[in-house]
């Protein structure tokens, strides 16, 4: 079975929560006057197979337009065809409309900025290939079991800044600031190019004597501020304060989720029959699925579940399942207080354990129009159905799919 062969086989549509114009733009005299009402620009995107960080500072260069001032609700998969909005400042322009990957169409003006968070939920269509037919039962058979839910992890997407199980906050955590910035500067992943794997080799080859490195066999202006930070301080924490404070932002989310899955996950052993659990792995890990569950077994998890920080309010049931987890990591709640040295902090805030899929359609089998080259014994099947924001759409397909 194969998932987004081409990047139509997987689709993703905004579902927003801002009132959308119904009407048509105004023309150019009337719309100098309604943009001096309303202070934005709203865009609707559409993209294929393109980087949603790497388009936006393309469009942010080529039509002379600061980055920060675009507005997007949330991040879109870069290998599918995905539609979304965006808002920026009604002073600015969007000059380039279309090019092979982006097609861009102008809405009207709203009065606020589009920010994070700012969407409902997401509605997906998913096609599924190279099904033989002994799959096609057992994948139906998944599809019906929907109807338990399944556990709202976080999944392999939220940690691609986690390369061979290293996460970088977790050093954060243990004031390790040193084993934070290698991780950062040393590691790296196949889809990485090879300037930058160089790069990396050079300095992993060359850490004993990083403060002496010579900054002209380094190109890669971030890992120049790292080694010069720590060059002037000594200070491996002032070094890692020059890693971009996004990036930094991404490694504690990634480690916060990574926990919160595992706590999850205790959740279902405590709740839920163990002959009836099921392991899938991902990139972080490995994820904990029930193939049914009883009604019993329904009330005793919790409806939503905290993620984990220094001032967080568990209740006695979290609180249990926290200490268990945070005992397996080998640090303390207490260690959660990076702020000061750091600048970045983990946010408590509450997250649905259960997903339940809305408006869930399953179409097919049918003629898999690129695998079966006329032998018509390969299908695909089609998946269409709506989730709240910040939920995973591939957590449900490894549920219907068995991976």
């Amino acid at each position: 079975m194969k998932l987004k062969q081409i990047p139509e086989d997987f689709k993703v549509e905004e579902i927003s929560r801002l009132d959308i114009p119904k009407e048509k733009p105004a023309a150019s005299g009337e719309a100098k006057e309604t943009a001096g009402r309303q202070n934005y620009k709203l865009y609707l995107l559409e993209k294929k197979n393109a980087e949603q960080f790497t388009l936006r500072g393309y469009l942010s260069k080529k039509n002379s337009i600061p980055y920060s001032e675009f507005g997007f609700a949330g991040l879109k998969d870069r290998h599918a065809v995905t539609k979304q909005y965006f808002t920026i400042p009604s002073k600015y322009d969007i000059k380039t409309l279309a090019e092979q990957s982006f097609r861009i169409t102008f809405l009207g003006y709203i009065d606020k900025p589009i920010k994070s968070g700012d969407l409902l939920g997401n509605k997906f269509e998913i096609t599924a290939r190279n099904i033989i037919k002994n799959q096609i039962e057992n994948i139906k058979f998944g599809a019906e079991c929907l109807k338990y839910g399944v556990p709202n992890y976080y999944d392999s997407q939220r940690f691609g800044s986690v390369i061979r199980g290293q996460f970088t906050a977790k050093s954060v955590l243990k004031k390790n600031y040193e084993e934070a910035v290698k991780i950062f500067m040393t590691q790296y992943t196949k889809s990485e190019s090879k300037n930058m794997k160089d790069q990396k080799r050079f300095v992993l080859e060359n850490w004993a004597n990083i403060s002496s490195l010579g900054i002209k066999k380094i190109t890669n202006k971030i890992f120049i501020k790292i080694i010069e930070a720590y060059r002037k301080t000594g200070k491996w924490a002032d070094a890692y304060k020059k890693i971009p404070f996004n990036l930094r932002e991404m490694f504690v989310s990634a480690y916060q989720s990574y926990l919160w899955n595992e706590c999850v996950k205790e959740v279902l052993k405590n709740a839920v029959e163990s002959r009836k659990l099921y392991n899938i792995d991902y990139n972080a890990g490995s994820l904990l699925y029930y193939k049914n569950i009883t009604d019993d077994e329904q009330k005793k998890i919790p409806k939503s579940f905290k993620t984990i920080s220094h001032d967080i309010k568990p209740t006695e049931f979290e609180k249990k399942i926290i200490d268990k987890i945070l005992a397996q990591e080998n640090i303390e709640l207490k260690d959660f207080d990076i702020r000061k040295d750091s600048e970045n902090f983990f946010k408590v805030h509450e997250r649905d354990v259960i997903l339940k899929p809305v408006e869930f359609k399953i179409l097919g089998p049918s003629a898999d129009e690129l695998n079966d080259l006329g032998r018509k014994n390969v299908f695909k099947m089609v998946l269409s159905f709506m989730l709240p924001k910040g939920s995973y759409a591939t957590i449900v397909t490894k549920r219907v799919f068995g991976h």
